[in-house]
C-alpha cells in the first residue's frame, strides 16, 4: 500500500488535495460515505468514516479507513487539538446580524500588525469553523472566527473548538427566532460566548447599546468592555454623521473615523472592530486606515450604480434586525430630484409562529418611510404589503409576486435613472438575480 503522510482534512471529495484525509460527513441531504472511493481516487491518504457504516457493510479497498462514532465530532476534535498548539489572540464574533462584516473588519485591522487566519465567507458552523482552524499554523499570529448558532449549545461547542481569547457580541435580535422560540432563547444561545469568557485572561467586547446584550453581561467572569453610540462605554463613538451615501463619520477616543461602508448598523461593526484592534495593540493610525479602506462585502450593504440607478444589494440574508437597518439606510440615501425610492423585499425565513406579525411590522415601517414603490416576493411578504396598504400606502404603489422571474421582469421595467432600489431577502429567495439584471 502507498503510505502517504496526511496533510490536512477535507470534507469535500471534489476538492481534496493529494495527501489529505477525507472526512465522510453525513447531513440531511447528503452522505459523505458515498464519496469515499472517489476521494481515494483523487489522492486521499485516508478516510474518516462511521463505525456504524462499516458495521453495515461499508468498505473501501483503495486506502485506510479510520472508524469513529461521528466523523463530524472527529473533525472538531482534531481542530481543537490543532488550536491548542498555538498561543495567539483568537477573536470570536457572535451576533444575530453583521457577523461576517464585523469579522472581515476585524481581520482587516489586525492584518496591519498580525498574520491573520479567518473563517472564510460565512462558514460559521460545526463544519466551517473546525475546517478553518485546521489551517492554523506557525505562520499565523492571530485568528478571527465567526460563530453561528442554529440550536442551543452550538456556540458553546464552537467555543470549545476555537478557544477564543476575545469574544465579540454584536447584538441580540430575532434571527432564527422560529428555532429559539423567543428573544430570550436567542439571547441564551448567543450568550454562551459570554459563559466561555471565564477568567481575567480573556475579554468580552459587547454592544453597550443593545439592552438584551447588556442584560446578559453578568454571565462572564472575564474582563468586560463595551462599545456603542448612545450609552457610555469604553469605546464610545461620538458625533456620528451619515453622509448622502449613508456612510458614517464619527470620533472614537478623539480619533476621526471615516467609513466607506453605508449604514448605521455598520458603524457598530466598525466600533467593535476598532475595539479589538486597540486591545490587540494596533495603532490608531492603522485602525483608521483599515476602516477607511474597508468596502462592503458582496450582497451586504453593497452599493451598485449603473445608468443613473443606485442599487443597494443587501440580499445575502434577512431577519427583522438586519431588515430594519437596511430600511434606515434606504431612508438616509438621497435620490435625484426626480428619483424614487423602490423597496424590493423577499420573505424573512425561520421566524416561526411570529412570522406573519414580523412581516406586518415591516410593512408599517415601509409606509412610515414613504417609499414610492413596495414590491414583495414570497407568501409571508403578503402580510407586509397588506399592512402597508392598511396603514395608508396606496395600492398602486404595492405589488406582490410569487414568482421571482416575473418580479425581476417587472422591476427591471419599472426602474428609471435617478431611482434608489433596496433589494433584500433571506438567502433562499435568491434576489441577487434581480440585482444582476439591474446592475
Amino acid at each position: 500500500m502507498d503510505c502517504r503522510p496526511a496533510r490536512g482534512i477535507c470534507t469535500d471529495s471534489r476538492s481534496i488535495a493529494r495527501g489529505e484525509v477525507f472526512a465522510a460527513l453525513r447531513g440531511p441531504d447528503f452522505d459523505g460515505h458515498e464519496f469515499v472511493d472517489g476521494a481515494f481516487q483523487r489522492g486521499a491518504s485516508a478516510a474518516i468514516v462511521e463505525r456504524a457504516w462499516m458495521a453495515g457493510g461499508g468498505d473501501c479497498r483503495r486506502g485506510p479507513l479510520l472508524a469513529v462514532d461521528s466523523p463530524l465530532s472527529a473533525l472538531g476534535d482534531v481542530a481543537r487539538e490543532n488550536r491548542k498548539r498555538f498561543c495567539l489572540p483568537v477573536i470570536a464574533v457572535v451576533g444575530s446580524s453583521g457577523k461576517t462584516t464585523a469579522k472581515e473588519m476585524i481581520a482587516a485591522i489586525l492584518a496591519r500588525r498580525f498574520t491573520v487566519l479567518k473563517t472564510p465567507a460565512s462558514e460559521n458552523n460545526e463544519i466551517g469553523v473546525p475546517r478553518a482552524l485546521l489551517h492554523l499554523g506557525s505562520q499565523h499570529t492571530a485568528a478571527v472566527v465567526e460563530l453561528g448558532a442554529r440550536r442551543e449549545g452550538d456556540i458553546e461547542y464552537l467555543c470549545s473548538v476555537a478557544r477564543p481569547t476575545i469574544g465579540v457580541l454584536l447584538n441580540i435580535g430575532l434571527a432564527h427566532v422560529g428555532i429559539f422560540k423567543s428573544v430570550e432563547g436567542v439571547a441564551k444561545a448567543k450568550g454562551e460566548l459570554l459563559d466561555y469568557i471565564e477568567d481575567e485572561s480573556s475579554l468580552a467586547l459587547v454592544n453597550a447599546d443593545d439592552r438584551v446584550v447588556a442584560k446578559g453581561t453578568k454571565r462572564t467572569k472575564g474582563r468586560l468592555l463595551g462599545f456603542g453610540l448612545t450609552r457610555g462605554s469604553h469605546f464610545s463613538g461620538e458625533g456620528l454623521v451619515l453622509d448622502r451615501e449613508g456612510c458614517g463619520h464619527f470620533s472614537l477616543q478623539n480619533n476621526s473615523i471615516d467609513l466607506k461602508i453605508p449604514g448605521r448598523h455598520n458603524v457598530y461593526n466598525a466600533l467593535a472592530a476598532a475595539a479589538v484592534g486597540r486591545v490587540c495593540g494596533v495603532s490608531w493610525a492603522d485602525v483608521r486606515a483599515a476602516l477607511g479602506e474597508f468596502k462592503p462585502l458582496a450582497m451586504r450593504s453593497e452599493m451598485l450604480r449603473k445608468n443613473g440607478i443606485c442599487v443597494i444589494n443587501d440580499c445575502y440574508n434577512a431577519n427583522p434586525g438586519s431588515l430594519s437597518a437596511a430600511l434606515e439606510l434606504l431612508q438616509q440615501i438621497e435620490t435625484a430630484p426626480s428619483g424614487r425610492k423602490i423597496l424590493v423585499l423577499g420573505d424573512m425565513l425561520e421566524l416561526g409562529e411570529q412570522s406573519d406579525q414580523m412581516h406586518a411590522e415591516v410593512g408599517l415601517h415601509a409606509n412610515e418611510m414613504g417609499v414610492d414603490h413596495f414590491i414583495g416576493l414570497g407568501p409571508m411578504m403578503r402580510f407586509a404589503l397588506d399592512a402597508a396598504v392598511a396603514a395608508g400606502m396606496g395600492r398602486d404603489r404595492v405589488l406582490h409576486f410569487t414568482d421571482r422571474v416575473e418580479l425581476c421582469r417587472f422591476v427591471s421595467s419599472l426602474v428609471e435613472a435617478g431611482d434608489v432600489v433596496l433589494v433584500k431577502g433571506s438567502r433562499d429567495m435568491q434576489l441577487e438575480e434581480l440585482v444582476q439584471r439591474l446592475a
